[in-house]
């Protein structure tokens, strides 16, 4: 099998009709991008500080007060946590959480199809 025929099964396994598991996973492209965003540096043990995130326009291609918008939604919905430094408390860390890493299970299994 090519990697374009892998590829393309895993966007008919992710947007097929019946795959519950994957609509249930599913979130905006923009707050996938910033979630990937997060999720890599807190992987690589560099976490992001809100104030990094904030200035990241060149990555995820969205103004400040977008991203603070989106980063506020991926909070309500139990994406992400913010952590204060604990050197310096003015200093908020945005990291990952269970709902997240089970997210990006559920695209690995689908990407495993």
């Amino acid at each position: 099998m090519t990697d374009r025929q892998t590829y393309i099964q895993f966007l008919m396994a992710l947007y097929g009709e019946g795959s519950g598991s994957a609509k249930s996973a599913f979130i905006k492209p923009l707050d996938q991008r910033l979630l990937e965003f997060i999720t890599a540096r807190h992987a690589l043990h560099r976490p992001l500080s809100m104030m990094q995130i904030l200035n990241s326009q060149e990555v995820l291609f969205l103004g400040p007060s977008s991203i603070s918008r989106k980063v506020d939604g991926l909070i309500k919905n139990g994406f992400v946590r913010v952590v204060s430094d604990a050197a310096d408390r003015r200093i908020r860390f945005v990291e990952p959480t269970d709902k997240t890493m089970a997210y990006f299970d559920a695209m690995n299994q689908l990407m495993s199809v």
